[in-house]
């Protein structure tokens, strides 16, 4: 496919995709803007502040896809630079929030009894610092935008002349980029999502090999009270009380791996397939196949912002009954609240 028409299919698959992308952004961000407004009612919750922080930057991605599709004509070098770092920032962002947020539930399930404020473990249960933490990390990962995204003109097929950001050829070469495209998958989309998973997996582990015997008053009064004597913690709780916290555990384990699991699904085939096109240059081998999966795993990609509405439902307890850490006992969520509490001697 030579070039005339590589343009023609280029231009005429984004005037297709046009449509598609301004109706799926507009409906995302009523979506994300609903979500908010629930998220608000709910501000005890111990996942509100890794969920509005989501809410914002996802925001700040979908008004960036608007402006890009609303904008054809030439944006210049500092706008292309700006729009790029601040996507990738965001995207970054938000992957590794998400891991945040697990891995402050993984921390508080193996280590229940650490209280303090300082330190390693103090630092994964204080929320303000993983939050402002990501944010920097985020920032010094993408800075690479601001050096090596320029504006490139491109002739269409009535002889228009249109703005497209692309990578500045003059800097780097085709091998370097192919380096940097690598180790931006690896920081921003591979690392966090398997730590993702791998955090759920753990607390999944955790729950059917924990050290801690929840117990009713039943139990205590039976011979069964011999457990008090082995070196474990035990949990004292009515048996009602005991059933209920199982299976809000256990439903709590299960949205937060089906929603890492969404989180992969919805992004891994469109960042897999910019990872493939920067190394083997897809774009130009396969044009037609690629052009057209690309339009297809970007509406994928797409469809992530508004699952924010159904991740803050799920998340949050309903009615404002959000769960949350009562004080000087920082538990989970999805640990048992008990009355009383026996270590062996």
């Amino acid at each position: 496919m030579n070039n005339v028409e590589h343009m023609k299919l280029w231009m005429f698959i984004s005037q297709c995709q046009f449509w598609i992308i301004l109706c799926t952004v507009l409906i995302s961000l009523l979506l994300v803007a609903k979500a908010f407004f629930n998220l608000i009612k709910r501000k005890r919750s111990n996942y509100f502040k890794f969920l509005t922080c989501i809410i914002v930057a996802n925001v700040i991605t979908l008004l960036i896809i608007l402006f890009d599709i609303l904008n054809f004509s030439f944006k210049g070098t500092l706008v292309c630079k700006l729009q790029h770092f601040i996507s990738n920032s965001a995207a970054c962002f938000i992957n590794w929030i998400w891991l945040c947020l697990f891995s402050q539930r993984f921390f508080i399930l193996f280590y229940p009894m650490k209280r303090s404020s300082r330190g390693f473990f103090g630092f994964m249960r204080s929320g303000k610092k993983l939050v402002l933490a990501t944010a920097c990390f985020a920032i010094l990962t993408q800075s690479w935008s601001l050096i090596f995204i320029e504006e490139v003109t491109m002739l269409t097929d009535d002889d228009q002349l249109i703005g497209v950001c692309e990578r500045d050829v003059d800097i780097m070469s085709d091998f370097g980029y192919r380096i940097l495209a690598i180790g931006e998958a690896l920081v921003t989309y591979a690392v966090p999502f398997l730590l993702t998973i791998a955090m759920d997996i753990a607390v999944l582990y955790q729950t059917a090999n924990s050290s801690f015997v929840v117990m009713s008053a039943e139990n205590i009064r039976s011979e069964n009270s011999a457990l008090l004597h082995v070196n474990e913690t035990v949990k004292i709780q009515s048996s009602q009380s005991i059933k209920q916290s199982n299976r809000r555990r256990h439903q709590a384990m299960r949205r937060c791996l089906m929603m890492a699991t969404i989180q992969v699904s919805l992004n891994a085939p469109y960042y897999t397939l910019q990872l493939c096109d920067e190394i083997f240059s897809l774009r130009t081998s396969h044009t037609q196949l690629y052009l057209y999966a690309d339009a297809i795993l970007y509406f994928i990609y797409l469809s992530q912002f508004a699952m924010i509405y159904f991740y803050t439902n799920l998340l949050v307890s309903p009615r404002g009954k959000s769960c949350r850490q009562p004080p000087k006992m920082p538990l989970s969520c999805t640990t048992s609240l008990t009355r009383t509490e026996y270590t062996s001697v």
